[in-house]
């Protein structure tokens, strides 16, 4: 009898996946295959093992993944308004 277990097991077989798009998983060889994938992406790549990389490589992708902070604008207001030169707009005639 088919359950759920089975589904995970074996392929789905159907010509037209539903909810799936073709994508390019590139490992960090250089290989590639296509899979299925539940967002409509081109390239897929998995990040290569930081325990393989020397040093400096691990040490600047380490930093590429740190958040980094954003800069804050701060907006100087200038106070050079002259109320008495818009006065005739707000006179009642």
């Amino acid at each position: 009898r088919c359950n759920a277990n089975r589904a995970v097991l074996c392929r789905t077989k159907r010509r037209i996946y539903g909810r799936t798009y073709p994508v390019s998983l590139v490992y960090p060889n250089g290989g590639s295959i296509r899979i299925r994938f539940h967002e409509p992406r081109i390239i897929l790549q998995i990040p290569p093992d930081l325990n393989d990389c020397s040093p400096e490589e691990r040490q600047k992708r380490l930093l590429r993944r740190a958040p980094q902070s954003r800069l804050t604008l701060q907006e100087q207001i200038e106070d050079t308004f002259d109320q008495e030169a818009y006065s005739f707009l707000l006179k009642k005639n």
